[in-house]
């Protein structure tokens, strides 16, 4: 288990530094978690940010860590934003037709969803591996309708944890999270949610197979290789099963990245526009059965 640590009070006086946590036992494939905090974070800076994350300054600067290496590796920061955005707005979608039912964020890693858009009535839950949720309890407690759970997506033990805390309609998010594991983990991970919750959705974003080669070629960091991909989106769903596809949100598709394309590269935002086919590289699908 990662172990955090605080510096000890005495270095900390000695130096006259604010005591921070160490997380030197994340492994380089861990790191990955980091990098949409530190996007989010770096995101306040900016005199137009596409969102605010205060909570995401507050944690990166608590964090023993050289975030300057992601900005050095070449991170793509604004993407990480614009992504978090995009699913923002479907959530806040679903809480405008369910206020009072559930979010289920799998593989939550340091995100600060709840503290977005929390209406005051919806049931969150946030999941992912033990060592992840101790650091985060770090920076978040849990509340009556603010939960935090240990599991792996890969395993099917989670469930039985979270049925018992759902109320109303549900909704499931992964972002930047299903890459990891395989499109058979994925699929199974599908089939498991559709025979245990019913009247649900699940959000998640995917990148097309060609893309998914580019992004592993600079992938900075290379013991975190992607492995699960989406072509065609209608694979999600076999001739059986009870699942479909509600809608699927391409890259740079209105509304929903209206005022954003402009923050990226000029090779993104006039491929976009100059390259239709470029809509479907990047995707962000909703599930719903």
């Amino acid at each position: 288990m990662m172990q955090v640590e605080n510096r000890t009070n005495a270095t900390a006086e000695r130096n006259g530094t604010v005591s921070k946590l160490s997380i030197s036992d994340l492994t380089e494939s861990q790191s990955t978690l980091l990098m949409p905090l530190w996007a989010r974070a770096m995101e306040n800076r900016h005199p137009q940010p596409l969102m605010e994350d205060r909570k995401a300054v507050e944690i990166v600067d608590s964090l023993e860590f050289d975030f300057a290496s992601f900005e050095a590796k070449g991170v793509p920061q604004a993407d990480y934003c614009i992504r978090a955005s995009v699913i923002d707005q479907l959530v806040t979608e679903f809480l405008a037709d369910h206020p009072s039912g559930t979010v289920v964020e799998l593989g939550v890693g340091l995100d600060t969803r709840f503290d977005r858009l929390d209406n005051g009535q919806v049931s969150w839950i946030e999941l992912d591996l033990p060592h992840v949720i101790d650091l985060r309890e770090r920076f978040f407690e849990s509340t009556e309708r603010r939960r935090m759970l240990r599991g792996s997506i890969a395993e099917a033990d989670w469930i039985e944890q979270v049925i018992p805390l759902v109320k109303g309609p549900t909704l499931f998010v992964a972002e930047g999270v299903l890459y990891f594991i395989t499109a058979a983990q994925v699929h199974t991970l599908i089939a498991n949610l559709v025979s245990r919750f019913t009247s649900s959705s699940f959000v998640f974003d995917a990148q097309s197979p060609w893309f998914l080669r580019f992004s592993n070629l600079r992938q900075p960091v290379p013991n975190a290789q992607m492995k699960f991909s989406v072509g065609n989106v209608r694979e999600l769903c076999g001739p059986n099963s009870k699942q479909h596809v509600h809608r699927w949100i391409g890259y740079g598709d209105s509304p929903y990245y209206d005022g954003k394309m402009q923050r990226l590269s000029p090779l993104k935002f006039w491929g976009r526009r100059l390259c239709p086919p470029v809509r479907s590289m990047f995707k962000i699908i909703d599930l719903r059965w």
